[in-house]
């Protein structure tokens, strides 16, 4: 289930061939890849995602007395624990009591937002902004995407959240190398636009960059293997309900929905006339108004909207 060699504005109109690694010019690929291995692997990531990070081993006490070893995570947890959003009934004071009255989903978000905020900011030149908007994104799309996986009963919602909150790291290094043109890519109408222009001016897509960087990072293969197959439902018959739940979670995540109406609309549009398609074919959009009608959802939403305020 490779991704069609076209970038799509619509089913009607094709537009060139996609690029990959591959046909990059040799002396691009070398340029890139000193990007690449610039991007220093987030502390901590590796051994979150193998382990405390994954729902079936998710122990408060004992990430709470591995993270107290990091007094700027600690203080953003218990920030974000105390929250308007949050309102918690009497002020949360432990990391362990933040952990649980936040939740794992938002925990495992959190962290993996301060983590790789961390790594970008190691790679200098990029604009605090442009960080703040790559994160807001995967942030938002994390969300939509553990809720929905969860309630069509997904194997694993936590690797489909995880997918979402790595998807775009490739971003970070176009924001890096091209800031003059980040505003336009953050104001693309829809996903399809957005990689159709990483294709015009970047020469690859985030696609190619992501999959580079989580290779040169050791994420475990089968995290590699989604983030490369991310937007793939986007182009072509891809009948994986993981995959169609993480690529609408991340083409809404820069203007995430907030009624079922809103979604169906969005779907509508002869753009997402494959996604659409997926989506029906996995049985996901039945289960769209109990995702955004969830106290879970919104209650996590309304945390991550508060980052960067």
């Amino acid at each position: 289930m490779a991704l069609p060699a076209a970038i799509a504005l619509d089913r009607d109109n094709i537009v060139g061939p996609a690029p990959t690694w591959e046909t990059l010019p040799e002396d691009e690929r070398r340029q890139w890849l000193a990007e690449i291995e610039n991007f220093p692997t987030p502390p901590f990531l590796l051994e979150l995602m193998s382990k405390d990070l994954h729902i079936d081993y998710y122990n408060p006490a004992s990430l709470a007395a591995k993270l107290s070893r990091d007094s700027v995570l600690t203080g953003l947890l218990l920030a974000r624990a105390n929250s308007a959003a949050l309102a918690p009934r009497q002020p949360v004071t432990s990391l362990r009591m933040a952990i649980v009255h936040l939740g794992f989903n938002l925990v495992r978000s959190l962290i993996v937002h301060h983590q790789v905020e961390r790594s970008a900011e190691q790679l200098k030149g990029i604009v605090k902004e442009h960080i703040l908007r790559i994160q807001k994104s995967t942030d938002r799309g994390a969300v939509i995407a553990f809720n929905w996986a969860t309630a069509l009963k997904l194997k694993d919602p936590a690797a489909v959240a995880t997918q979402c909150l790595l998807g775009r790291l490739g971003s970070f290094l176009m924001a890096r190398r091209y800031p003059d043109r980040m505003e336009e890519y953050f104001s693309a109408g829809h996903e399809p636009q957005r990689l159709n222009f990483e294709a015009n001016n970047f020469g690859l897509t985030t696609r190619n960059l992501t999959y580079k960087i989580a290779q040169w990072w050791g994420l475990p293969e089968p995290m590699q293997l989604a983030l490369f197959n991310l937007w793939s439902p986007l182009f072509a018959d891809y009948p994986d309900a993981p995959s169609s739940v993480a690529c609408a979670a991340m083409s809404l995540s820069f203007d995430p929905p907030h009624h079922t109406d809103d979604i169906h609309k969005w779907l509508s549009k002869r753009v997402h006339f494959r996604l659409r398609q997926n989506l029906e074919n996995v049985g996901a959009l039945k289960q769209l108004p109990n995702v955004l009608e969830s106290d879970a959802y919104q209650r996590e939403m309304a945390t991550i909207e508060e980052i960067g305020k």
